[in-house]
C-alpha cells in the first residue's frame, strides 16, 4: 500500500467493525450486512477479484442460483449506492467477476500484511496496536461464510504470532505406524467406493493387476508393519491414476482365473500382472524388492530392490522405499501400453491416455485431452476427470491459452469443487485441487489443507510433494519450496512426466536465486519439452542473471517464436501469483535484463 492518503479515494477498516471512509472523512460503509461481507470478501482477495460463483456461494450458499445470482446483483448495486460518486472508479464488475481496485483505496489489513512481510520492520511489529478483531460483530448467518471468517481470524490470530517468520507450509512427515493384521484398504475384487481412501474407480480398459501377499525372511520385529503398508501404497498409487483395476487375489487364484473363461463374470475379469513384494531382514537394513510378473506364463517382467536403513524404518520413516513403489507402478502403465493385445480401442476414451496428452502441453494435445476429460465426465466414468479438467485449465490460462481467462478461471473452481465432494479422498484429486486453489486463486491456506490431506493419505503421491512445492512458491517461500521439489523429484524419477518436476525445481530455484540449481533442472525439462513456454522463461531469467546474454538472448528467440506477444505486461494479466513475491521481481528482473518488452 502506498503512504500518501491524498493517493486513496477511501480508506477500508477491516479491524474492528467493517468501515468505510472516503477522503474527506464521509463514512461510505453499507447498512445492510451482506453488503459489508461483499467488501470484506473483495478487500481480503487476491487482487480484490473474485468470481461471482465463488461470491455467491459464500454469501448465498442456502440459495438456488438464480435467487443467489439476484441477490448478489442487490448486494453491488447497494455497496455502489453507498460509495456514490466513488463507485465507478473503486468496483468493476462483470458477468463473471466483481473487483475492488485495492490501488485506489487504503485497506488497514493489507497495511498490516505489508508491514509483516517487510523484513525491515518485522523485529518492530506489536500486534498489540492493533486495535479490535477483523471483521467484528459481522454476522450473516450464512454457513459458508461463517466458515470464511473463522478460518481468516484464525489465520490473523496465527500471523500476528509468528509476526517475525513466514507461515511454515510444509507438513510434517508423520511417522507410519505398524498396520494392523486385515485386508488392505483399497484393494477389492470388485469397484470400490469412495470410502476407501483411494476414491471410486472409474470405468477402465481392462488392464488388471493383482498384489500378492510379500514374503518377508528374517526377523521384522519393530519394522513389521513395512511389508503391508508398502502394499498398501501399491495399491493407492494405481487406483489413484485411473484405468487400472486391483485384486487381491493371491498368485495361484490369479492364475486360476485367466487360466479360465476370461474370469469369472462377479469378478473383475482376468488378472494380467502379478506384483510380487518380499523383504529380506538382517539387523541393519532391510532389503525390499518388487517383481512384475505376466500371470499366463509367469514370466518375469521387471524386478528392482532397494536398500532401506532399518533404524529409520522402525522409527516410522519408510520413505527411502517409495521411489521404488512409484518406479513399479510406471513400469506396470508402460507395460500396459505397450502390449498390443490390451492397447484400448482407439475410440474409447482413457484416463491414461488424457493425462499423457495433457503433459505434452501443445495446444492440440491439450484440445484433444480436454475432450477426452469431458467425455469421461459425460458418461459419468472417470471422477478423477473432474479434478484433471480442473488442473488442465490452469494450464490455459498460465500459457495464455484461453480466449476468455475469466471464464476459464470460474469453470476451473466449479469443477475443483465437483471433485473434491465427489472423490475426496483420493491423493491425486486433493493434490490437483490444491495447485487450482493456489495457482489461480491464491487461496494458499485452503491449498495448504488440501495438500496435507493429500500427502497423509498416500505420502508416495509425488503430484502432492511436487504441486505443494510450488504453492510455497506463490507464497514467496522458494527455499522451502526448493526442498519439496526435490523431494518431487526424486520420486517422480522415472516417471514420463518427470520434466514437469524438473520444472517445479527449476523454478523454485531461480525464485530462490539459486540460478546455477534452476539452469541444471530446466535445461533437463527443456530437452523433454523444447517448446515448454513457462519453463523458457524462467531459463531466460536465470541466464540473464548469470550473466550468459547469449545463451538467454537464444531462449528467448524460442519463446518468442512459442509465445509471439510475450512481454512483462502480457505476464502480469495473466495474473501469475509469483510476480508479487520477492523472487518474482527478481524473474521480472531477469527478463527485462535479456530484452523481454516491458509491453
Amino acid at each position: 500500500m502506498q503512504s500518501d492518503a491524498a493517493e486513496h479515494l477511501c480508506e477500508m477498516f477491516l479491524f474492528g467493525p467493517l468501515t468505510v471512509l472516503d477522503a474527506r472523512g464521509i463514512n461510505r460503509t453499507p447498512k445492510a450486512q451482506k453488503s459489508r461481507a461483499l467488501l470484506a470478501l473483495l478487500a481480503l482477495a487476491p487482487r480484490g477479484s473474485r468470481s461471482r460463483v465463488w461470491l455467491r456461494d459464500k454469501l448465498w450458499s442456502d440459495r438456488g442460483e438464480e435467487q443467489a445470482s439476484a441477490s448478489l446483483r442487490q448486494a453491488l448495486l447497494d455497496v455502489r449506492k453507498s460509495l456514490g460518486p466513488l463507485a465507478d472508479r473503486l468496483l468493476v464488475a462483470d458477468k463473471h467477476t466483481v473487483t475492488l481496485d485495492l490501488s485506489r483505496m487504503r485497506v488497514d489489513a493489507l497495511d498490516l500484511l505489508h508491514q509483516m512481510s517487510d523484513r525491515t520492520r518485522q523485529a518492530t511489529f506489536d500486534a498489540r496496536e492493533v486495535d479490535g478483531e477483523i471483521l467484528e460483530g459481522l454476522d450473516i448467518g450464512d454457513p459458508e461464510f461463517e466458515d470464511w471468517l473463522t478460518l481468516e481470524r484464525q489465520l490473523w490470530r496465527s500471523r500476528f504470532e509468528n509476526a517475525a517468520a513466514p507461515r511454515d507450509l510444509t507438513p510434517a512427515r508423520e511417522p507410519l505406524r505398524p498396520a494392523p493384521s486385515q485386508p488392505m484398504r483399497g484393494v477389492a475384487a470388485k469397484p470400490a467406493d469412495a470410502s476407501n481412501g483411494a476414491g471410486t474407480q472409474p470405468s477402465r480398459p481392462g488392464w488388471t493387476v493383482a498384489l500378492t501377499p510379500p514374503l518377508v525372511l528374517g526377523t521384522p520385529e519393530n519394522a513389521g508393519y513395512l511389508p503391508q503398508r508398502l502394499n498398501e501404497l501399491l495399491a493407492k498409487l494405481l487406483l489413484e491414476g485411473g484405468d487400472i483395476s486391483v485384486s487381491d487375489l493371491g498368485y495361484r487364484a490369479a492364475q486360476t482365473a485367466t487360466a479360465g473363461s476370461g474370469g469369472d463374470s462377479g469378478t473383475m475379469g482376468a488378472v494380467h500382472l502379478a506384483v510380487s513384494t518380499s523383504y529380506t531382514f538382517s539387523p541393519h537394513e532391510i532389503h525390499a524388492t518388487i517383481n512384475l510378473h505376466r500371470v499366463a506364463d509367469q514370466s518375469l517382467v521387471w524386478i528392482d530392490s532397494a536398500t532401506l536403513d532399518r533404524r529409520a524404518v522402525e522409527g516410522g520413516d519408510a520413505s527411502q522405499a517409495f521411489a521404488l513403489t512409484n518406479q513399479a507402478i510406471e513400469e506396470i502403465r508402460r507395460w500396459f501400453t505397450l502390449q498390443p493385445a490390451f492397447k484400448p480401442d482407439s475410440t474409447r476414451e482413457t484416463m491414461f491416455g488424457a493425462v499423457n496428452a495433457m503433459f505434452r502441453l501443445s495446444r492440440p494435445d491439450l484440445d484433444a485431452a480436454e475432450r477426452t476429460l469431458r467425455t469421461l465426465i459425460a458418461r459419468n466414468e472417470a471422477p478423477q476427470a473432474y479434478a484433471w479438467l480442473a488442473f488442465l485449465l490452469t494450464f490455459r490460462v498460465g500459457q495464455r491459452f484461453s480466449p476468455d481467462t475469466l471464464a476459464t478461471i470460474e469453470e476451473a473452481q466449479l469443477l475443483a469443487r465437483r471433485a473434491v465432494e465427489i472423490d475426496g479422498n483420493n491423493a491425486v484429486t486433493l493434490a490437483l485441487v490444491g495447485h487450482v486453489h493456489s495457482y489461480l486463486f491464491g487461496e494458499y491456506d485452503t491449498a495448504s489443507r488440501l495438500f496435507e490431506r493429500a500427502i497423509k493419505i498416500n505420502p508416495a503421491q509425488v503430484l502432492g510433494w511436487d504441486l505443494y512445492s510450488m504453492l510455497h512458491a506463490y507464497a514467496g517461500q522458494p527455499e522451502k519450496g526448493l526442498a519439496l521439489a526435490n523431494w518431487g523429484r526424486h520420486l517422480g524419477a522415472h516417471s514420463p512426466h518427470r520434466y514437469y518436476f524438473d520444472t517445479s525445481l527449476c523454478i523454485n530455484a531461480a525464485l530462490a536465486g539459486q540460478h546455477d540449481v534452476a539452469i541444471a533442472a530446466g535445461e533437463q525439462a527443456l530437452f523433454d519439452r523444447p517448446d515448454f513456454n513457462s519453463l523458457l522463461r524462467y531459463l531466460v531469467s536465470s541466464y540473464a542473471h548469470k550473466d550468459d546474454m547469449a545463451t538467454a538472448r537464444r531462449l528467448l528467440d524460442r519463446l518468442t517464436v512459442v509465445e509471439p506477444d510475450f512481454s512483462i505486461g502480457a505476464l502480469i494479466d495473466t495474473r501469475y501469483p509469483i510476480i508479487q513475491t520477492k523472487g518474482g521481481s527478481d524473474l521480472i528482473a531477469g527478463l527485462l535484463k535479456a530484452g523481454v518488452k516491458k509491453n
